[in-house]
């Protein structure tokens, strides 16, 4: 695909569709999967729509609206809105000032806590900047002039997170943010102890929080609960153990965390829709 400079769109190409898909999959906390821009001819509509990934938009001019669980709102130039995972969604342009945007795909518990942590959700899906967006506009021109090098996609994917969460005006008041430094500390045991027997009980005990409260607090920040979470944790280590011929099967089930062969495959397969030996053969190597 070919670099493309988002602050200065050739005329012949409006209505022409940026877009390159990833498969940045391999970190736990935080997925790439696709980055885009759009000019928009007037009226343009999208939807309605549910998608599997958080869709983050940013509308660098003109205007439109986003529909979100009948919903209607109105956004212009220099603010932003999320189409979260599993809600049913609908933007259109503007029939006279159609908009031009960016937008990025992203995936996993750092993104779901990201747009937590600014406020952005299905109930308050829109960005309202703090601040000149100057700076915000530059990360996406980063990332887009360097589109084919995955280590330098996936730390500007991080940057624009941390804007979002920085420069939101709606972002979560002192209470939530502690609550969310649990989920963050969760995250970090279990990164760090995904290959060993974690319990929820145990990790719970370690913060000095209730069982359940801490539960239900991890699954509303990330989407999905900590036993989720570290499969997740054991199965992309998995994967990455498997792409190299150095390991065998039984040496990859006891180093990400299971006693046996047979437990660790059955896993696996019920993960990914394959066996160990499948996805090794699928990689050709």
């Amino acid at each position: 695909m070919a670099r493309y400079n988002i602050n200065n769109p050739a005329p012949e190409i409006v209505g022409a569709d940026f877009c390159k898909f990833y498969y940045f999959d391999g970190y736990n906390d935080l997925s790439l999967c696709e980055i885009g821009h759009y000019q928009c001819n007037p009226g343009y509509s999208y939807g309605p729509l549910v998608r599997n990934q958080n869709i983050f938009h940013y509308v660098l001019s003109g205007k439109g609206s986003l529909t979100i669980n009948d919903q209607v709102y109105s956004i212009d130039a220099k603010q932003g809105f999320l189409i979260p995972d599993e809600v049913l969604a609908y933007y259109e342009a503007d029939s006279t000032d159609p908009w031009r945007y960016v937008w990025i795909h992203v995936d996993g518990p750092k993104a779901n806590e990201a747009f937590q942590l600014a406020g952005i959700t299905k109930e308050h899906p829109l960005f309202l900047p703090s601040s000149d967006t100057e700076v915000f506009e530059k990360l996406f021109k980063e990332l887009f002039a360097n589109n084919e090098n995955e280590y330098y996609c996936m730390g500007k994917t991080y940057e624009i997170l941390d804007f979002i969460i920085s420069h939101s005006t709606n972002k979560v008041h002192e209470k939530t943010n502690m609550q969310l430094e649990y989920v963050r500390k969760v995250i970090k045991y279990i990164q760090l102890k995904y290959n060993e027997q974690i319990k929820v009980e145990t990790v719970a005990a370690i913060l000095g929080l209730n069982r359940s409260y801490l539960a239900r607090l991890f699954k509303e920040a990330t989407g999905c609960t900590i036993q989720d979470y570290i499969l997740r944790c054991r199965m992309k280590e998995a994967e990455r153990y498997l792409s190299s011929k150095e390991y065998s099967i039984q040496y990859i089930s006891y180093a990400v965390g299971y006693s046996d062969t047979f437990t660790f495959s059955k896993a696996f397969k019920r993960y990914s829709g394959m066996s160990p030996s499948e996805y090794r053969n699928s990689l050709n190597l």
